[in-house]
C-alpha cells in the first residue's frame, strides 16, 4: 500500500529529480512571516520552585480560545548497503508546522472537540549533499504543486479532534477534506472512493495523529507531586522481522514558575523489548537480522495552572541491520544493510 503522506527518503528523491514548469499562483492565504518558522530548541527559562503540594496534569481549555503552536520535526536517516561495493544514502530533513488549536465544544465530562488549522508548512532537506526547500504559500510551479501536494493539502484546511481531560485522543476526523484537496492538486479527481479512503486513513495515522499527539499527550489520572513517576505501555510495532514493545516512562523532575503559572518539568524515557526470529530463508537467500537498537528521551513542560503543554522536546533513535547470503548462478553473494533513524520533535506555544 502506497504511503501517500509518508515523508520518506524515496519521496524526497522523486521531489529533487522533478523539473520546473510554468509558474502558477495559488489562491490561498499569504504565507507566514519567515520568523514564524524559526524554532527554539533550548529549555524554557523559568524559576525552579520548592512545592510539595499535589496536583493533576489535566487538560483545561476554554471554548473558543485560540492557541497557536509551532511543531518542528528534525530527522536524520542514514542507509548503507554493502555488497561488492558500498552505497550510502543520507537524508537530513526539517519540517516546521505552525497551526492554530481552537476548542469548539466541551461536554460535561470534559471531552473536548477542537479544530486544528495548519497556517504554515516549511520543509528543508539535504539528500546526499543536494539541498532543497518548500514553503506553503509561496508561488510554486505546477510540477512543485504536484510534488508537494501532501503538504499543500494540509495547508489552511482544518481538521478536527476529540480528546478527554487525561489526554486520550478519541477521534481524528474531517480528514476527507484533506484527501480531496490532495487529489485535486494532483489533478486526480476521478480516483475511486476506496483509494481516497485509503489515502485519508494513511494521512490520519502517519501525519495528523502524530501531530496531535505532540499537543495532547496522555497523562495519568492520579494526583502527582515532584518526583512522581508513571509509565504508559505502547502497542507493539513491527520492525523488519521483529516485534518491538515500547513502554514510555515519565518522572516529574522539577517544578518551575513561569509568570503566574506553575510548570511540571517531566523527564521522559523509554524501555523496549524485542521478540522474533532473527534468521529467515526466502527463495534461496538467507537473512540474518540483528535485533534493533532503540532509545528515546525528552523533556515536557506541562502548565499545571493553564492545563496544557507549554513546550516539549523529545528525541528517538533506532538502528536496524541485517546480513544476507545468496547462491546465484554467478556463485555465492554476500552483503549487508544498515539503517539509522533519529527524530527530534519540538513543540512550542507561540
Amino acid at each position: 500500500m502506497k504511503k501517500y503522506f509518508l515523508i520518506a527518503l524515496l519521496f524526497l528523491a522523486v521531489f529533487i529529480s522533478a523539473c520546473g514548469d510554468k509558474k502558477t499562483e495559488q489562491p490561498e492565504n499569504a504565507q507566514l512571516d519567515s520568523t514564524m518558522y524559526v524554532y527554539d530548541s533550548t529549555e524554557i527559562k523559568a524559576q525552579p520552585i520548592e512545592d510539595s503540594s499535589v496536583f493533576q496534569l489535566a487538560y483545561n481549555f476554554s471554548k473558543g480560545e485560540k492557541i497557536r503552536y509551532r511543531l518542528s520535526t528534525i530527522s536524520d536517516n542514514v542507509q548503507t548497503l554493502t555488497t561488492d561495493t558500498s552505497i550510502t544514502m543520507k537524508l537530513h530533513q526539517e519540517v516546521v508546522y505552525v497551526f492554530d488549536f481552537i476548542p469548539k465544544e466541551i461536554d460535561q465530562d470534559g471531552v473536548v472537540e477542537a479544530d486544528i488549522n495548519i497556517l504554515g508548512v516549511k520543509l528543508s532537506a539535504n539528500v546526499n549533499g543536494e539541498k532543497f526547500e518548500f514553503e506553503a504559500g509561496k508561488s510554486q510551479d505546477s510540477a512543485q504543486i504536484v510534488r508537494f501536494a501532501e503538504f499543500l493539502a494540509l495547508w489552511n484546511n482544518p481538521f478536527s479532534i476529540r480528546f478527554n481531560k487525561a489526554g486520550e485522543v478519541l477521534e481524528v476526523f474531517r480528514a476527507d477534506k484533506i484527501a480531496n484537496k490532495f487529489f485535486n492538486l494532483r489533478n486526480a479527481d476521478t480516483v475511486d472512493t476506496q483509494t481516497k479512503n485509503m489515502v485519508k486513513d494513511d494521512m490520519v495515522s502517519s501525519v495528523l495523529k502524530p501531530l496531535v499527539l505532540q499537543v495532547i499527550r496522555k497523562m495519568p489520572e492520579k494526583t502527582l507531586a515532584k518526583d512522581s513517576t508513571w509509565s504508559i505501555p505502547q502497542p507493539p510495532i513491527p520492525v523488519m522481522v521483529f516485534q518491538l514493545s515500547f513502554t514510555n516512562k515519565y518522572k516529574i523532575k522539577q517544578l518551575e514558575k513561569l509568570g503566574d503559572s506553575r510548570l511540571a518539568v517531566i523527564e521522559a524515557g523509554m524501555d523496549y523489548n524485542v521478540t522474533g526470529n532473527n534468521r529467515v530463508e526466502e527463495r534461496g537467500v538467507v537473512y540474518n537480522f540483528k535485533k534493533p537498537v532503540s532509545s528515546g528521551e525528552g523533556t515536557i513542560y506541562f502548565n499545571i495552572d493553564k492545563g496544557r503543554i507549554q513546550k516539549s522536546k523529545t528525541k528517538s533513535f533506532t538502528e536496524t541491520s541485517f546480513t544476507f547470503d545468496a547462491t546465484t548462478p554467478q556463485g555465492k553473494q554476500k552483503g549487508s544493510r544498515k539503517e539509522t533513524v533519529s527524530n527530534t520533535s519540538i513543540l512550542e506555544t507561540l
